[in-house]
């Protein structure tokens, strides 16, 4: 699963690639670039679980 680097989103979609590289699009704070967190499913939800909890 890719997250946004910036705001953790899962709203990210690669806009661009091919020659220079894979380029992507955070839909929720607009970030744009080649860096994105690659992340296990179950380390997600526990993170969410966590943020609901406080």
């Amino acid at each position: 699963m890719l997250c946004c680097p910036v705001c953790k989103s899962r709203d990210i979609f690669p806009v661009a690639g091919g020659y220079i590289g894979q380029v992507y699009l955070c839909k929720n704070c607009k970030y744009r670039g080649s860096f994105v967190l690659e992340v296990d499913d179950n380390a997600v939800l526990d993170e969410e679980k966590k943020v609901t909890e406080k």
